[in-house]
């Protein structure tokens, strides 16, 4: 019997190699491609290129060496229109008396004068607080104050003072230096001054420092008490 080689409905139709054809698939008439509603894109803003930044640094930088040039310039013009000089201080003389050393207790009583100078032709000097200090070797001893007090232009000054200790507990080894050295007729002290001072230039007046002088080795007679050598310079610093 010759069997029909047509397909029966209902069933796959299958290819000359016995596979199946691959499934239909049908496109909905109402079906679109997707379409970006915004026609204008986004893009954003790229970073502001870095040249632009070092170009602001560099000329912030020259800016300020040349300002800095500018002022140095003027207070080189204004030190060498006024040539300013430190002060001078020197020792005029220095006395000791009712000194007593014993069981490591002073009693003594200092008078000194000194010689403040002012070597400016153009500045005046004013002076705040001054402290002044007796020392044997570094031992601090006493002090005292001296008042205020300005100089003019060339100006030259005397200053007074006074130091005293009453029974005041000092170091043993020290006692020991300072009577060894009055039995010998001669012993030293370091005498410090310290000043808050200003220049100043008509209605200009520069900042305030601070000045030591020291006036080291002001040697006394061990029996009467009294300077020699005559005046002694102090050094500043």
């Amino acid at each position: 019997m010759q069997q029909s080689s047509t397909p029966v409905t209902g069933y796959p139709v299958h290819n000359a190699n016995g596979c199946a054809p691959p499934p239909h698939t049908t496109t909905s008439a109402t079906t679109y491609p997707y379409v970006n509603s915004n026609p204008y894109p986004y893009y954003p803003e790229p970073p502001p290129p870095q040249y632009r930044r070092q170009t602001f640094f560099r000329r912030f930088f020259i800016a300020l060496a040349f300002l800095l040039f500018i002022f140095g310039i003027i207070l080189l013009i204004f030190w060498l229109v006024l040539r300013p000089h430190l002060p001078d201080f020197s020792v005029q003389s220095l006395s000791l008396s009712n000194f007593n050393a014993s069981n490591q207790r002073v009693s003594a009583t200092w008078s000194a004068q000194f010689r403040a100078s002012n070597p400016n032709k153009k500045l005046s000097i004013t002076y705040g607080d001054v402290i002044s200090s007796i020392f044997h070797g570094d031992y601090y001893l006493a002090e005292t104050r001296i008042g205020p007090f300005s100089q003019g232009t060339r100006d030259v000054r005397t200053l007074d003072a006074s130091y005293s200790v009453v029974d005041s507990f000092v170091d043993g080894r020290v006692v020991d230096a300072m009577n060894g050295e009055r039995s010998r007729d001669r012993v030293s002290f370091n005498v410090k001054v310290v000043a808050d001072v200003a220049f100043q230039y008509g209605g200009w007046r520069g900042r305030r420092r601070l000045l030591r002088f020291w006036c080291d080795d002001v040697t006394l007679t061990g029996s009467s008490g009294k300077m020699t050598g005559g005046p002694k310079r102090c050094t500043v610093g």
